[in-house]
């Protein structure tokens, strides 16, 4: 009975059991490095660093980048509408809906490096949902297989 009893709760945990770690990510990326250039030699953390930091101007919002929704210090949590981030850097919002922004619901943003937050990047399908629409509102255009890899690369490397 104490099997059974074993068995069932292993079968009722959640996937986190099966989750990935932020390395196993990363090496995941690098196969597909890899396969899309022979040549690819490894990812680079300065390189992560840099587009995390890399604006992009647009219209209305002025120039954003990864820092405007996350902060500079990706170890950092905020709170949306109680920081100096606006709320049109993290997401759309018409007037209608938020006409004072002070007053909006507050919403947090957990922090992106894995060594302050451990639930980040534990999951690579996760993580390419989560890259696709961010690059193409950041940078205009889908994140290409090595600067996923080197903004990966950083926010492990950051501790």
């Amino acid at each position: 009975m104490k099997r059974f009893a074993a068995v069932l709760a292993l079968s009722l945990c959640p996937v986190p059991l099966l989750a990935d770690t932020p390395d196993q990510i990363l090496e995941r990326y690098a196969g597909l490095a890899k396969q899309e250039d022979p040549a690819f030699s490894g990812f680079s953390a300065e390189h992560g660093h840099e587009l995390y930091l890399q604006k992009r101007v647009l219209p209305v919002v002025g120039a954003i980048n990864c820092a405007s929704c996350h902060t500079a210090d990706p170890r950092q949590e905020i709170i949306a509408h109680k920081s100096k981030v606006l709320c049109r850097q993290c997401h759309v919002i018409n007037e209608s809906e938020h006409p004072h922004p002070k007053d909006a619901k507050p919403r947090k943003i957990p922090p992106l490096a894995p060594s302050s937050n451990p639930k980040r990047l534990t999951d690579f399908d996760h993580v390419e949902e989560y890259l696709k629409p961010n690059c193409e509102m950041v940078m205009g255009r889908e994140c290409t297989t090595q600067e996923k890899g080197d903004l990966i690369a950083w926010l492990i490397s950051v501790k």
